[in-house]
C-alpha cells in the first residue's frame, strides 16, 4: 500500500512536469504494467488531481491557484505533516528563518506553537499568512517579482535580490530530489536561482524531503549536498540511505509517527 502511496505521489509530481504524458512513458518510468499505470490513473482522476487523455493524461487544472496547491497537499500528508513538526523543532526563539515555497515547507509553519518569538522570511504569500496568525512572529515578504500560480511564491530577480540582502539562522528548503552525486534537485529552473540565494542566505541549511526524493535525482542541479547541514525526513527512509548520508557529514532527523497519536 506505501509502495502504490508513492508512486502515486511520484506519478502526480511526473505528469505535472511534463504536462502531458502517454502510458508507455509511465510504464517505462515506474517500471509497472501498462494495466497497473491505467489503474493509477484512473485513482488519481477520481481525486482531481489529473484529467485522462487519449493513450495518457494530463495535470487538470484550476483557475484556483489556492486550491491547486491544497490538492497537491494532500499527497504524502501525514508525512508532510511529520517533517514539519520535526523541522518546527529545530528554531530556537529569536531566530531568523527563511522557509521556501511548498506544502512541506507550510507544515513547518503550522507546528511553531512552541517556538517564539521568531522572524519569517518567505516568498510564498501562503506561508507568510500562515505565520501571521502567531502574534510573536515578524514576518517579512520580500519585495517584488512575480506571482507563480503553482507554488504561489514570488520569483524573478526583485525577489532574489531581496532576499539576497538577507541573513539569516536558518533556511528550510524544499527540492525534488536529493541524489548522492547531483545533490539537491528540482524540475523548475526558473526556482533554482530563487532557492539557491535562500541557500546562500543563512547560516544553517535545512532540506526538508519525504522518503520517497532522497536518493533520486530529479531535472536541474540546485546545490551540491555540502551547501546543506540537515535533512529532515520520514521515516520511510532507508538505514543505508541515512547511513550514506550521515557519512557525507549530514545530519539526518528523521519524523517519526506517534503510535499513541492519531493521524
Amino acid at each position: 500500500m506505501i509502495e502504490r502511496e508513492e508512486r502515486l505521489s511520484n506519478m502526480l509530481e511526473f505528469i505535472r512536469d511534463h504536462n502531458n504524458v502517454s502510458v508507455s512513458q509511465l510504464k517505462s518510468r515506474f517500471n509497472v504494467s501498462a494495466v497497473t499505470i491505467r489503474k493509477d490513473l484512473d485513482e488519481l482522476m477520481k481525486t482531481g488531481f489529473i484529467v485522462r487523455t487519449f493513450g495518457g493524461a494530463m495535470p487538470a487544472l484550476s483557475n484556483d491557484p489556492l486550491e491547486s496547491f491544497n490538492v497537491r497537499s494532500r499527497l504524502r500528508q501525514s508525512e508532510k505533516k511529520l517533517i514539519g513538526q520535526a523541522a518546527a523543532a529545530l528554531i530556537k526563539p529569536m531566530d531568523s528563518v527563511i522557509v521556501d515555497a511548498g506544502s512541506t515547507t507550510l507544515e513547518i509553519v503550522r507546528h511553531l506553537h512552541k517556538v517564539r518569538p521568531i522572524t519569517v522570511i518567505s516568498p510564498a504569500v501562503n506561508v507568510a499568512m500562515e505565520a501571521c496568525a502567531y502574534p510573536d512572529v515578524h514576518v517579512i515578504v520580500p519585495g517584488g517579482g512575480m506571482l507563480d500560480r503553482f507554488t504561489l511564491s514570488l520569483e524573478g530577480g526583485e525577489a532574489e535580490a531581496s532576499i539576497g540582502r538577507l541573513h539569516a539562522d536558518k533556511t528550510f528548503i524544499g527540492v525534488r530530489g536529493v541524489d548522492f552525486k547531483h545533490g539537491l534537485t528540482d524540475t523548475d529552473s526558473r526556482r533554482i536561482i530563487l532557492k539557491q540565494t535562500m541557500i546562500r542566505a543563512a547560516r544553517q541549511v535545512i532540506v526538508v524531503a519525504d522518503s520517497s526524493k532522497l536518493g533520486m535525482a530529479s531535472l536541474f542541479d540546485v546545490a551540491p549536498l555540502s551547501a546543506v547541514h540537515v535533512i529532515v525526513t520520514d521515516q520511510g527512509v532507508q538505514p543505508e540511505v541515512v547511513e550514506q548520508f550521515q557519512q557525507m557529514g549530514l545530519e539526518v532527523v528523521i519524523a517519526y509517527r506517534n503510535p499513541h497519536a492519531g493521524d
